[in-house]
């Protein structure tokens, strides 16, 4: 018999909130993992790409419905512009849109900083550069910008594959029972999407947004899953899964909300499932279910195919961070500022 939600246990705040909140998150610890210490000081800038947005879009259709989806995004027909292109204009707009209403009003100079940030047409004169982002449409981009106020553009094209994929998760035998809606008259099944997590770890704060916790009530189990759009077919997600170090994702997910159901005197004796993907790719749209069976396990894993695969426990690479984060070193631990550096263990440790 359900006794009370895990909603009530959850941190209950806006994702803006949420995404300002100082503490390590997966999206942090992955970003260190992969660009090191010379990748520090861009720890924290925002990403945006085709592939990000269009995940979210199917992510906001997903778990918040139509509402959510018209709320964060509006569809439009844009010009066929690049991504690169799109980000400089994007950027232009964020800092200028105030004081200019349209594109023509940047200064030639506003614009060139940008398209030089961005490596746009590297090898052409200035005026060839500035000509090209015109070509591709940055007035009309600049302008349906300032239509879409604060949500996210996307073309009709885009949301046609959005809601394609939508269906396929919804249609799918091997998904739809997931995303199915709750039974009104039978609350032992609750399935709940976006639940935010805090939880201190060793002494880091970390938190987390999972994408859904299906709640089993009756049998006192919950099965965390989280939704992936990606560029790989579905049968091909575990490379996804390494290229993306979404191990990382699951272990510290996990944990963070097993402290929080160790810490409720109803929810303690709840069993955390393992980690469950759920993949769909816009053109094959063929969704299938990856388990992680080591969500549970500590340590650094090591997947040996010959050529083995070393997945970092994500404590350690937290703790690592937070180390750096906190104290800045002008080098990486175990560099000697003064005195030898030894190159063979150097060589030994990058390669381990």
């Amino acid at each position: 018999m359900k006794e009370k939600s895990l909603k009530e246990i959850s941190w209950q705040v806006p994702e803006e909130t949420y995404r300002e909140d100082p503490s390590l998150s997966y999206s942090t610890l992955a970003t260190y993992e992969r660009s090191g210490f010379n990748g520090l000081e861009n720890l924290y800038d925002r990403k945006e790409t085709v592939s990000l947005t269009f995940g979210s879009a199917v992510d906001a259709i997903i778990t918040g419905g139509d509402t959510e989806f018209q709320s964060r995004f509006i569809v439009a027909e844009l010009p066929a512009i690049s991504d690169k292109a799109a980000r400089i204009i994007k950027e232009l707009f964020a800092d200028n849109h105030i004081t200019c209403r349209t594109f023509d009003d940047l200064s030639d100079i506003k614009v060139l900083e940008a398209i030089e940030k961005y490596e746009y047409w590297n090898n052409c004169k200035a005026e060839t550069k500035l000509k090209k982002l015109k070509d591709e449409g940055a007035s009309e981009y600049y302008d349906l910008l300032h239509l879409a106020e604060n949500k996210t553009l996307i073309s009709s094209s885009m949301y046609s594959e959005v809601l394609a994929s939508v269906r396929a998760l919804k249609e799918s035998e091997a998904t739809k029972t997931y995303f199915a809606p709750d039974d009104p008259f039978d609350d032992s099944l609750e399935r709940l999407y976006q639940l935010k997590f805090k939880a201190t770890l060793n002494g880091i704060n970390y938190r987390c947004m999972s994408d859904l916790l299906i709640v089993n009530y009756t049998d006192k189990i919950i099965y965390p899953v989280d939704l992936k759009t990606s560029s790989h077919a579905e049968w091909d997600f575990f490379k996804s899964f390494i290229q993306w170090d979404y191990q990382i994702q699951a272990r510290l997910y996990w944990r963070i909300i097993r402290d929080n159901l160790n810490r409720d005197s109803y929810f303690k004796d709840f069993t955390l499932d393992d980690y469950r993907f759920i993949v769909v790719n816009k053109t094959t749209l063929t969704p299938l279910v990856w388990k992680f069976p080591e969500t549970q396990q500590t340590g650094t894993l090591l997947v040996d195919n010959g050529s083995p695969i070393k997945l970092r426990d994500p404590e350690d690479i937290g703790q690592e961070l937070y180390y750096y984060l906190n104290n800045k070193p002008r080098v990486p631990v175990g560099i000697n500022l003064v005195g030898d550096n030894d190159i063979t263990s150097w060589l030994i440790k990058s390669y381990d």
